[in-house]
């Protein structure tokens, strides 16, 4: 879809004339550059009013957390002097003989804890669990409540590693936003007998922050040093609703103890977090503003602005008709010749003009009339000779077929004759010279080939005076069907006849020809071909680069022609005696494969 749609914009733009696109390019870079203009005044102007309002509020969260909670170091008071109550602690930490004095001391907890309530303002109750008293019924006035009550709570867990917590317990309906001390109420021998916990309504905490407004702004997140989230206010009213800052955030930047503001991208929206330094009982403010509204009085700016850049527009399209006019005129003149030159006029020329880029294109365009006028001239004489081309080629087709037809009747009279080593080699040769020529063919089948080299040791073994003795190992006869240049192991064979044998003592000549596909993971199969001999070696000291043979030199460049710099040809010296020559060749295994090959060549 998006190519469709861009590629119909392409269309537009060919077809639509020079001054239009240039009076478009123009107006579009007026308009880019008033873009730009107004992004950094705005940018500019934004970070400068961003970071003063920033220290101001971040300078009044501070002020607002050192006073607002310091009423919270009078709830963890009230519940140490409730841990070193001692009738508290003896009640809970003796148990009761009878069900009577359980009821009895269990009344006398409440009415201690009752009283407490009364005497500290913001607290909505003070609460205490202990499984001492599970086996007297629960009153609706009782404080007093079994341990299990609480075990399934969240946070219980956390209570285990220490001796005070302070936990949100949230609120739904009509209930209250509240947040809970927890402490453990230790007996005299240092162990847990129960626990105590405070309850405290949301709207009792930001009675502490309602003289200074601007501190309950945004949204407001109330948190621990190991940034657990306690209270979460929107525009100063403790409702539940999804938090701006996620808890990692919040543990991250809330471990260490400075405070500071930063900027925060979440949902496509910027919002300016500012957290203050902990309070005496290590709490904090997390304050978080979106910037849209902190910098609505910044965005008035950006109309003047634009007011200015729109002038400037205007002016810049006055300017440019009068340049694209003077600019479009030569260009025009030489739409004119062309069309000339397309109806075969080849008197078209350009005159030259006052710019030197006009004067250049002027130059080249009456350069390029008289290069066709030459390159027509050199076409008729290419033609010509195209043709005398032909008739050579119809005339070399016929000599192949007179040779093939000459060494089958020299065949035939052989055998007239009785003469079954003469037949035997022009059969030979015949085989040779067909699996050579191949129909012009560059490449052709390794079977072929296999041939083209077993017709090749036949003759030598029929003219030489001393014996050759040639075998074949394939490990998968599957690659006699791969495609390979032709005519590449006769010339190594040759070679390794006149060069390797060294005498009638040394016994025949052995040739070995190995042939195997080689799959190494991670890069492509290989065919490599490999003929072995027990000549007498290559000279000490010789080389790749010492090749000098017409015939290898052949095979190493045809290969790397037709196949690529990875494979080639390698010489060396067998470690017990004689030449390796080594063949490394890419797998084709179908025609499709080696059209792919030779169209890339």
């Amino acid at each position: 879809m998006r190519q469709r749609v861009f590629g119909k914009w392409l269309l537009r733009i060919r077809r639509s004339k020079l001054s239009r696109l240039m009076a478009a390019s123009i107006i579009f870079f007026n308009l880019v550059f008033l873009g730009i203009v107004v992004l950094l005044a705005y940018r500019t102007f934004s970070a400068v009013t961003f970071n003063e309002i920033s220290k101001s509020r971040l300078a009044l969260l501070n002020e607002s957390t050192k006073r607002g909670f310091d009423f919270m170091a009078n709830v963890s008071g009230t519940a140490y002097s409730i841990a070193a109550n001692k009738t508290v602690i003896e009640h809970l930490e003796t148990e009761p003989v009878t069900k009577y004095l359980m009821i009895s001391r269990k009344r006398e907890i409440t009415e201690i804890l009752q009283h407490t309530v009364v005497l500290n303002e913001g607290v909505s109750s003070i609460e205490i669990y202990s499984d001492l008293f599970n086996d007297v019924q629960q009153s609706s006035t009782d404080l007093v409540f079994p341990v299990d009550t609480i075990a399934g709570e969240g946070w219980f867990d956390k209570l285990k590693q220490a001796d005070a917590l302070w936990v949100p317990l949230g609120g739904s309906g009509n209930e209250p936003y509240l947040i809970g001390h927890i402490q453990h109420l230790f007996g005299s021998e240092g162990k847990t007998i129960g626990y105590l916990y405070i309850r405290l309504t949301a709207d009792d905490v930001l009675k502490q922050f309602k003289d200074i407004p601007a501190v309950l702004d945004g949204q407001i997140h109330l948190v621990d040093t190991s940034g657990n989230l306690l209270l979460l206010v929107n525009g100063g009213s403790a409702v539940p609703q999804k938090a701006v800052l996620e808890p990692e955030w919040l543990n991250q930047h809330t471990y260490e103890g400075n405070d500071g503001y930063e900027l925060l991208k979440k949902d496509g929206r910027t919002y300016l977090v500012m957290f203050s330094r902990p309070s005496t009982i290590s709490w904090r403010l997390v304050q978080v503003i979106p910037t849209k509204v902190l910098l609505q009085e910044v965005r008035k700016a950006d109309r003047q602005i634009i007011l200015i850049g729109l002038l400037s527009l205007l002016l810049s399209a006055l300017l440019a008709y009068f340049f694209i006019h003077n600019m479009i005129r030569p260009v025009r003149r030489l739409i004119q010749e062309m069309r000339k030159l397309e109806r075969g006029d080849f008197r078209a020329s350009m005159s030259e003009s006052l710019t030197e880029e006009y004067s250049q294109m002027s130059y080249g365009f009456n350069h390029m009339v008289n290069r066709l006028q030459e390159l027509m001239q050199s076409e008729r004489e290419a033609s010509a000779a195209k043709r005398e081309a032909q008739v050579g080629l119809l005339e070399a087709q016929i000599k192949p077929h007179f040779l093939y037809n000459t060494l089958d009747m020299i065949h035939w009279k052989a055998m007239d004759y009785n003469a079954q080593d003469i037949s035997f080699m022009i059969t030979q040769l015949g085989k040779m010279l067909r699996i050579g020529l191949s129909g012009g063919k560059m490449m052709i089948r390794l079977r072929d080939e296999l041939e083209h080299a077993r017709c090749y040791v036949s003759i030598q073994q029929e003219r030489l005076p001393f014996s050759i003795e040639y075998t074949e190992a394939i490990a998968d006869p599957a690659v006699r069907s791969y495609y390979i240049p032709k005519v590449i192991l006769q010339p190594l064979i040759e070679n390794a006849i006149i060069h390797g044998y060294h005498g009638q003592d040394s016994g025949p000549l052995i040739l070995r020809l190995e042939i195997r596909e080689i799959k190494l993971q991670g890069s492509p199969p290989f065919l490599q071909i490999c003929l072995l001999d027990n000549g007498q070696g290559l000279p000490e000291g010789w080389s790749m680069e010492q090749v000098n043979g017409i015939g290898t030199r052949n095979v190493m460049s045809r290969i790397q022609l037709y196949c690529g710099e990875p494979y080639g040809l390698y010489l060396a010296n067998r470690p017990e005696k004689g030449v390796a020559a080594m063949i490394t060749l890419p797998v084709i295994e179908t025609e499709a494969q080696l059209e792919r090959l030779l169209r890339d060549l």
